[in-house]
């Protein structure tokens, strides 16, 4: 009799240890915040921080990159040494490898070729040219601008900062750097905020090129600024539409109050761009809302459960069309007058798009070494193009890459949209929230790829690798909650 009490007490203890464990292996605010260190706390700080006040500038010579680089390197460099990636590797690696191969890519640009090999690559013509008129025949890196493609490597150190720092804190990474990416997007707020009610002064815009009458916040680009709105607006919406966000009091009503705010802002930034991935944000948010589900609706009569799950949307919409009449109303709506009044095959950037795709051809299959595209163009620009604006990238960063990087740089983007792939097929698994939450977020970023280049700014890049990485930790949070329930004693 002692001993079946003895037995029984072990395998409860057993499951109670099991049911714990399991909890813990559960993707979820609290878990996530509670298991992160001071050292991963401080480095998420420093990184959020860096990228806040020094990432906001596409630009290889503004002044902010000489802190943050070397900041992003260190956070880096933490990160390795806080290391265990407590199960994220399984998760992360791909990405992880991925952008070790361009990092490798980019150094193999610099490495210096001899005359005959180097002249010999597509479309070094014009410069082997003045090479021979000068008499100057040494070694050439691959890249046409070596000095721009050594900026790229050393800018290489933000993404790689952001991955490693998401796989030092684990699997329980994804919520935590969500709230992350609201809080930055808090802080653009306040300052465009700040930039309006100052009526614009210089003194509340970080770079000096920049959009001035704009509020662009922590951005040196409006465009950049309004895109990252949209993705603040779209975590927001899930993130509120998580369970999770239950146990902190308040922090609906604070969400959508800052969902309302970037919103409102970004009606007056004046961005087509903007415009044009908040409507997907606003989709995303209509299908999250719809889709969510409130368990004491169960109980309650059909009719007011369908109010607690329409209301919300209802709601939005009737907040979005009142905002956008009173702005139209008042001719105020500057992206909507942009849209109606210029042509858009009159824009630059489709005026540009032949010469890009003439470059594609003539730099094929070498390219042309990352972040030589601005030197470069200028060989390439037609007289029809030329005026007080110019080209600081091609504004269509798609073709920019494969400018840049030819058929090495076709292969990975295909090997990332592979993986990609694959993480939408896993959060298909979890439901359809997971699933609308991913394809908005590479649909955002793939649509701002197309008409700008958003990732070419160090912000982007680390809430770019936190947005697609978090896709591969929620798409396994609930295939690591079986597994622990499957391990555990019968």
């Amino acid at each position: 009799m002692q001993r079946a009490s003895t037995k029984h007490l072990i395998h409860w203890t057993r499951m109670g240890i099991s049911q714990v464990q399991a909890r813990r292996g559960r993707l979820s605010w609290s878990n996530g915040l509670s298991g992160m260190g001071q050292g991963q706390l401080a480095l998420l700080a420093t990184l959020l921080l860096a990228a806040g006040l020094f990432g906001g500038s596409s630009r290889y010579d503004a002044m902010q990159n000489v802190l943050m680089q070397p900041l992003a390197w260190l956070v880096a460099g933490f990160a390795i040494v806080l290391g265990g990636w407590r199960g994220a590797w399984r998760d992360l690696r791909a990405p992880l490898v991925l952008l070790l191969s361009l990092a490798v890519l980019t150094l193999l640009q610099l490495v210096p070729l001899g005359h005959d090999l180097w002249t010999s690559l597509p479309g070094r013509g014009p410069l082997a040219d003045i090479a021979s008129a000068i008499g100057s025949e040494g070694a050439r890196p691959l890249s046409m601008v070596p000095s721009r493609t050594l900026n790229a490597l050393s800018a290489m150190g933000i993404p790689l900062a952001a991955l490693l720092l998401m796989g030092a804190i684990g699997r329980g990474a994804a919520y935590p750097l969500l709230v992350g990416i609201v809080v930055l997007a808090a802080l653009n707020l306040v300052l465009a905020i700040l930039q309006v009610a100052s009526g614009y002064a210089d003194a509340t815009y970080f770079y000096a090129i920049t959009n001035e009458g704009a509020p662009v916040g922590m951005f040196a680009n409006r465009n950049h600024s309004a895109v990252f709105g949209a993705l603040a607006m779209l975590v927001i919406a899930f993130l509120v539409t998580r369970r999770e966000c239950r146990g902190f009091p308040g922090a609906n009503v604070l969400l959508w109050s800052i969902y309302a705010a970037v919103f409102l802002t970004l009606l007056v930034n004046g961005s087509r761009a903007g415009m044009l991935t908040a409507g997907i944000a606003l989709g995303a948010t209509a299908l999250l809302l719809l889709g969510s589900t409130d368990e004491g609706a169960r109980d309650r009569s059909a009719g007011r459960a369908r109010l607690v799950r329409y209301l919300p949307v209802a709601v939005i919409l009737a907040f979005t069309a009142g905002l956008v009449a009173l702005f139209l109303m008042a001719d105020r709506l500057t992206a909507f007058q942009r849209m109606v009044d210029v042509n858009l095959l009159e824009d630059m950037r489709f005026q540009v798009l032949p010469v890009l795709n003439e470059m594609i051809g003539a730099y094929f299959p070498a390219g042309t070494g990352l972040g030589a595209f601005e030197t470069v163009y200028r060989i390439h620009e037609t007289p029809d193009l030329l005026g007080p604006r110019y080209l600081n990238m091609a504004h269509n960063d798609w073709l920019q890459w494969v400018i840049e990087t030819g058929v090495v740089g076709i292969v990975l983007l295909l090997a990332f949209l592979v993986w990609l792939g694959q993480r939408l097929i896993q959060l298909a698994k979890r439901g359809r929230d997971f699933v609308v939450f991913g394809v908005a977020v590479i649909a955002i970023l793939a649509l701002a790829s197309y008409f700008d280049y958003p990732l070419r700014t160090p912000i982007f890049q680390v809430i770019g690798v936190w947005l697609v990485c978090s896709l591969a930790l929620l798409g396994r949070a609930e295939e690591s909650r079986g597994q622990n329930v499957a391990n555990a004693p019968a």
